[in-house]
């Protein structure tokens, strides 16, 4: 690789010993300080602040509109940090068959803003720490990934030797704050970075791999990142700018925008929330996971498979005095994140309630594996309970998913829906988006008497005319011109 050969003839010759050899902590630190080399030496060790502007396809793998099409969506984005003074400026644009969705975070000082350009307001961001707004962007930097190799020497582990795309790998384990432990595949010859992995409980292998190393300004580093979520690609590099030197040329970078409204109280739900809808209806949850829970009076229905579902009935059974059997769990939609309690509502002992194209997504994820047993398909529509216990499922295609099933108790007049409506706020009507406006249509044609909407990743209970209200007041989202990040 030109200009990296000056760095990489070290004291050390490394060889397929290497593998054995590595276990000594003072052959670790050395590898370490030819990793160091590797980056820049000088260079690397001072650089004093970055700036990423970057592209990615993003497949929606298990996140598309149906199980059998993988959607690709567009992720563009821009982080500023500047390490000495500790400011951060960071734009994401996503956009996808939901459209536009903007996201701006800004760290100057003790401030720390989340800006809603869609709502033109701004409020507090939930955290300060540019490990939690931004960490994700970091973990796809190698040159990031080798600073803190360094700043976390004397806790790094090294795991042993791999091959990895035929080349001899030293695999080395360090902490990465607000993650868990990553694991650094570094080339024995080069000393670069060229895979980084990582577990996440709910997802399983989240896997890096950098490619296209070069070296500019003294300071080498990955052309492209691919990343990929259980051997699924999540994120393809299609163009990355990064610079080492000024973190940015312009201070106003890392001030609040001009114009902006101070946006409503946000709901905190930490703890976990119980809305009681009636004596035997009740919506939990926290976190942005929320499940319904209806006891018939013999047994319970509970539809919104967010993971930590088993938490969330056992509240609902404290709350509600109930202690009849989990009986149904109706699965909404085939996207992953709505599977993750999937195994806790079987280990319950429930039935699973989906529609059949929902079966093999479901089958991807569980652990338990289900017979044919334990699902209960839905046609269309179906009737579960009877009397104040009844519920009504409906089967609706979005521009979310083709298949949504929406959970409707006639008692209570309320209708439980996922990822189609709701706020952050604790007041206001929602601001719609193609899904919502989708789901509105959807909707006409079965005339569902409702008055209340609870959703699985919100703490309010919302009024059918919040939900009519949001809905008139669409209007579709286009890049701003003055922001050319967005149609990048």
């Amino acid at each position: 690789m030109k200009g990296m050969g000056r760095v990489l003839l070290l004291a050390l010759t490394i060889t397929a010993s290497w593998a054995i050899a590595a276990d000594e902590p003072e052959q670790l630190d050395t590898l370490i300080d030819q990793l160091a080399a590797a980056y820049g030496g000088d260079a690397f060790a001072g650089i004093s602040g970055y700036q990423i502007t970057e592209r990615y396809m993003a497949p929606a793998s298990g996140q598309s509109w149906s199980p059998a099409l993988v959607d690709i969506g567009r992720v563009n984005q821009q982080l500023v940090h500047d390490l000495d003074s500790g400011k951060l400026y960071f734009e994401n644009w996503f956009v996808g068959r939901a459209g536009v969705a903007p996201a701006i975070t800004v760290v100057n000082g003790d401030d720390a803003w989340a800006v809603n350009l869609r709502n033109q307001s701004y409020g507090a961001a939930a955290s300060a720490d540019p490990y939690v707004i931004a960490g994700g962007t970091m973990r796809t930097t190698d040159t990031l990934l080798a600073r803190e190799l360094l700043k976390s020497r004397e806790q790094a582990e090294y795991l042993g030797g791999s091959l990895f795309m035929n080349r001899q790998h030293a695999m080395v384990k360090m902490p990465f704050p607000q993650s868990p432990d990553l694991t650094l595949y570094i080339d024995t010859e080069t000393h670069l970075i060229s895979r980084m992995t990582r577990d996440n409980p709910q997802l399983g292998l989240l896997d890096y791999v950098f490619n296209d190393h070069r070296v500019e300004n003294g300071i080498a580093r990955a052309g492209r990142v691919d990343f990929s979520v259980a051997g699924d690609p999540n994120l393809i590099g299609a163009d990355r700018e990064i610079s080492f030197r000024a973190a940015a040329t312009n201070n106003r970078i890392f001030e609040l925008p001009t114009g902006l409204e101070r946006e409503g109280e946000r709901i905190v739900d930490t703890e976990m929330q119980v809305n009681r809808l009636a004596a035997n209806v009740y919506h939990v949850g926290q976190n942005g996971g929320y499940s319904i829970f209806v006891d018939t009076g013999s047994e319970v229905i509970a539809c919104g498979g967010y993971a930590g579902l088993s938490q969330r009935f056992d509240r609902f059974q404290s709350e509600s005095g109930s202690h009849r059997p989990l009986r149904y769990q109706v699965v909404s939609h085939h996207h992953q994140d709505h599977l993750g309690g999937v195994d806790e509502a079987l280990s319950l002992g429930a039935t699973l309630v989906t529609v059949e194209g929902n079966i093999e997504p479901i089958l991807d994820v569980s652990k338990l594996k289900p017979e044919s047993g334990r699902f209960l398909t839905v046609n269309q529509r179906m009737t579960l309970g009877s009397g104040k216990g009844r519920v009504e499922l409906y089967d609706v295609s979005t521009v979310h998913a083709n298949s949504n099933l929406l959970f409707y108790v006639p008692a209570t007049r309320t209708l439980f829906m996922a990822d189609h409506f709701g706020t952050p706020y604790a007041e206001g009507v929602p601001v719609a988006s193609r899904n919502t406006v989708s789901m509105e249509e959807a909707l006409q044609p079965l005339d569902i008497n409702f008055n209340k909407v609870v959703t699985a990743h919100g703490a309010r209970v919302f009024s059918s005319r919040d939900f009519t209200s949001s809905v008139k007041a669409f209007r579709d989202y286009d890049c701003p011109e003055d922001r050319p990040l967005c149609s990048r």
